[in-house]
């Protein structure tokens, strides 16, 4: 299951990546590799000899991606080293994939500019007064947002009467909730965008790009709160056989936010261009020196946190303030650590083995890193050596295609310990408030351990 979901993911990262740099190569509204340029410009030979040479590495760049992605699907047996090779592959990407892009941008600009093809003034930042004041009228009212955060708290109470990892999704639940509100906070503070000399014009698109994106993010905010309760009932399933429709309802689930994405930038996009090519008086301003690299916004002369992407859809950030920076940042270092955190975690649990002692004392002591667990030999009241686990759901803790290591809640045994590899035969001991399941690599071992527990429970 793990290395199919994975696989998803890396299948629609993949797509998602090659399509939207392969499109850079079409000169599409005044723009080609995110450079604009006169409509002339595309019959240029330098320029179309760039196209071409673009289109190579660019199929270059996607072949050597999806041949690095193999070794991923041949460590199916290892989920550990799998997981940490998507991790590796997923970064990978992000620096391969927009190489031929680049380049293609660096190249472009320096045609651009030994040519001089300039379009519309450089350096200036317009502005519209009524615009700017009349920007936000038609966007969602604030208080809307009281709907989500709702439903983010009322998610926090039941996850307290939950087991932590529901905790942990009713928390991010609630995070997502005020990120999204504070997004559309400071969407609503940005500038004005000055699209025509034509007041009406600017007035009206600037209303209905806001009143759009203020009730998208509210929408995307309620879903997300649908999507955490999904994933809530997922955690909480007892039915097995019901596992997989819960799966498949979450996972499908979470592309309907990606859906509404798509659709409102697109319907912008439309809105914009029909508005426009009727208007006639379209103000253009080159600003091509402040996108490092065709993507990257910084501009130090425009205070405008959030700016219109010239690669994709949506928003991007200049990164030339300081709210710009810490959105930039923030994510990439929380990010860094989470992949080394999990890693480590993973690669730990490949190396390292529970170890069950009985000490003179008559306490058994299960030894592993976060799960470590001990109980007296008078407590248990049941101990078997059985070839089968009984299915169910990790609560908290590692499970893999090979290990079963922490808390985990057993069909018809609830709350137990798993300390196990996926191979028989296990030790099942039962407590006071709940089952223990232990085993070693070498069956032999276990058999052997069985018989020395099975001895100091008859003492």
């Amino acid at each position: 299951m793990l290395t199919i979901i994975l696989s998803v993911a890396a299948a629609v990262h993949f797509v998602v990546l090659a399509a939207t740099y392969r499109s850079q190569a079409r000169y599409k509204n005044g723009m080609l590799f995110a450079v604009t340029l006169p409509d002339s410009a595309p019959d240029d030979g330098r320029i179309r000899s760039i196209q071409s040479t673009f289109k190579k590495r660019h199929t270059q760049a996607c072949v050597g991606m999806a041949v690095f992605l193999v070794p991923f699907l041949l460590l199916y047996n290892s989920a550990a080293y799998q997981v940490i090779y998507f991790f590796a592959w997923f970064s990978v990407s992000f620096v391969v994939m927009p190489a031929p892009f680049r380049r293609a941008f660096r190249e472009t600009l320096a045609v651009k500019r030994e040519k001089e093809w300039f379009v519309g003034a450089k350096r200036v930042i317009q502005s519209d007064l009524r615009a700017a004041y009349l920007k936000n009228r038609r966007s969602a009212p604030v208080w809307l947002f009281a709907i989500p955060l709702a439903m983010a708290l009322g998610l926090l109470l039941w996850g307290a009467g939950e087991s932590s990892p529901f905790l942990t999704v009713a928390s991010g639940s609630l995070v997502v909730t005020i990120v999204l509100l504070l997004v559309s906070l400071q969407a609503r503070k940005a500038k004005a965008k000055v699209y025509s000399l034509n007041s009406d014009v600017n007035v009206s698109l600037n209303q209905a790009k806001r009143s759009r994106l203020s009730y998208m993010w509210l929408g995307l905010a309620v879903l997300e709160n649908v999507h955490c309760a999904l994933i809530g009932l997922l955690l909480s399933n007892e039915n097995e056989r019901m596992f997989g429709v819960w799966l498949t309802i979450t996972l499908l689930f979470s592309a309907i936010p990606l859906a509404i994405v798509w659709y409102v930038y697109r319907g912008i996009a439309r809105l914009e261009r029909e508005t426009l090519a009727l208007d006639g008086q379209v103000v253009y301003t080159d600003d091509d020196e402040y996108w490092i690299n065709g993507f990257t916004y910084h501009n130090p002369y425009d205070r405008s946190v959030f700016v219109p992407k010239r690669i994709g859809m949506g928003e991007t950030v200049n990164t030339a303030t300081l709210a710009g920076k810490l959105l930039v940042w923030i994510p990439i270092g929380i990010a860094v650590v989470v992949v080394i955190g999990v890693s480590f975690l993973l690669v730990r649990s490949e190396i390292v083995e529970p170890v069950l002692t009985v000490t003179p004392e008559h306490t058994i002591e299960i030894d592993y890193p976060m799960y470590s667990y001990e109980f007296n030999v008078t407590d248990i009241e049941e101990l078997a050596l059985v070839e089968s686990l009984p299915s169910g759901r990790k609560t908290n803790g590692e499970g893999t295609n090979q290990v079963a290591r922490g808390h985990f809640k057993l069909n018809e045994l609830g709350q137990s310990r798993l300390y196990v590899f996926k191979a028989p035969p296990y030790i099942r001991i039962k407590l006071p408030d709940g089952y223990v399941f232990y085993n070693e690599r070498d069956p032999q071992q276990t058999e052997r351990l069985f018989e020395q527990l099975r001895k100091r429970v008859a003492e």
